[in-house]
């Protein structure tokens, strides 16, 4: 991803504990992207360079370095050539070690080994930060599958391997392909449920985002590509960007999974409750002072600005829903802004809602529904069922009358009409 062009005023978020939650090329993935984005600092430099020379990558490595010499000059560091060189041979000597074992596989047909190998050099490309020879390496090992467990684990290595190349389309393709598979494993379920959260908040389905991401398992969690920190703030942000305020309560008060996670962040369960509440300043002051650590989140990052921007229109239609008129001075204060932004913010929002803006008071009046035309509509109504009924019993009378209703519609053999001849 492209760096973004985000304020250079530092967070409070601890960056060491951060990474910690995660391991091998997925802690350095979301390291890079958080000091490419963040204000650049001597320390996060070293921390990525650190990082890259235990993951061995030297493509991270190599550049971090030079960032950091451009960066800060007087701290900067030369290149470890030694480490590099050493490094380049371990790999090399390993790729080699493991294409001379597949060819010995492929020379005596053990399929077993030749999967194994595949998978073993698709890990290997993954952890140097090689995505595409992984996704190769991982494709071949398809043709040596034997059970329904290594079809699963070669899809769930894809599915790893394009969420980081933000190829949402294969993510998707390949887990619609694990939907007729048998799954037992809790583990297993938990990825593919993180990979489609992480799909469809890519695609702006932040509503179906939401339900998966709380529906999330919250035990026994082990190195996925998200950190239970991380699902706690997508399904909260993609929550109050898109749910009712009768789903926010089944959220808050009945998804027991959800709560295990709300009770480990208690600023961000403060933060739910305070827009379940009604408490919108409150809340969006939380969310703004959060706003920065968010947009340095890897996947979340791209969606920061347009889930902001629903959860505050999300949050003023819930304002002014159960009033009849709002005080537009009153409405501004709860919003922290004032009245003429306001008043262009609502413009966009009640196009399509039976609302109106008084600018001249400076109120916002619901459109009040026209009862007595309710009441005419109702009556032609009721005059015209009337009227219906009243022309199928006159029908019905005179067919009596007439006798033309046929009482049997069956004729035994003794009735019928004799015939001449």
């Amino acid at each position: 991803m492209e760096p973004m062009d985000i304020d250079s005023a530092p967070t409070c978020l601890d960056l060491e504990s951060y990474i910690n939650q995660y391991s091998g090329n997925v802690a350095l993935q979301r390291l890079k992207f958080y000091v490419d984005n963040s204000r650049p600092t001597s320390d996060n430099y070293r921390f990525l360079i650190q990082t890259a020379m235990d993951c061995k990558n030297i493509t991270v490595y190599t550049d971090s370095v030079e960032a950091l010499n451009n960066t800060c000059p007087s701290e900067g560091i030369s290149v470890n050539v030694d480490w590099i060189t050493q490094t380049s041979k371990y790999l090399i000597n390993k790729v080699d070690r493991l294409e001379q074992d597949l060819k010995t596989f492929q020379l005596t047909q053990d399929k077993e080994s030749i999967r194994r190998t595949y998978q073993m050099l698709g890990d290997h490309y993954h952890d140097c930060g090689d995505l595409s020879n992984a996704i190769k390496h991982y494709q071949k090992s398809r043709d040596y599958g034997s059970t329904v467990f290594h079809t699963l684990e070669f899809l769930l290595n894809i599915i790893k391997v394009s969420v980081y190349l933000n190829h949402w389309t294969s993510v998707a393709n390949y887990i619609k392909k694990t939907d007729h598979i048998d799954n037992t494993d809790p583990k297993v379920t938990r990825r593919l449920q993180l990979a489609k959260g992480l799909c469809e908040m890519s695609n702006n389905n932040y509503k179906q985002a939401a339900r998966i991401f709380s529906n999330v398992p919250c035990d026994a969690w082990n190195n996925e590509i998200v950190s239970p920190l991380c699902v706690l703030v997508y399904s909260s942000l993609c929550a109050l960007a898109s749910y009712s305020r009768k789903d926010m309560q089944k959220l808050l008060t009945e998804n027991n999974n959800f709560k295990q996670y709300t009770d480990a962040q208690p600023n961000i369960r403060n933060c739910l409750f305070a827009f379940y509440n009604r408490e919108f300043s409150s809340g969006l002051k939380c969310l703004e002072l959060l706003k920065k650590e968010f947009k340095l989140d890897l996947f979340l990052s791209p969606h920061v600005d347009d889930l902001y921007e629903k959860i505050r229109s999300e949050s003023i239609k819930q304002y002014y829903a159960p009033f009849l008129n709002c005080d537009l001075n009153k409405m501004a204060d709860a919003f922290n802004t004032d009245v003429e932004s306001l008043e262009t913010e609502l413009m966009k929002l009640v196009a399509d809602q039976p609302v109106k803006i008084d600018s001249h008071n400076k109120v916002l009046r619901a459109c009040e529904d026209d009862e007595r035309k309710k009441i005419c509509e109702s009556v032609l109504e009721l005059s015209l069922t009337y009227k219906q009924k009243t022309q199928a019993l006159l029908v019905k009378s005179a067919i009596l009358k007439a006798g033309l209703i046929i009482k049997n519609n069956t004729v035994s053999v003794d009735d019928k009409p004799s015939t001449s001849t």
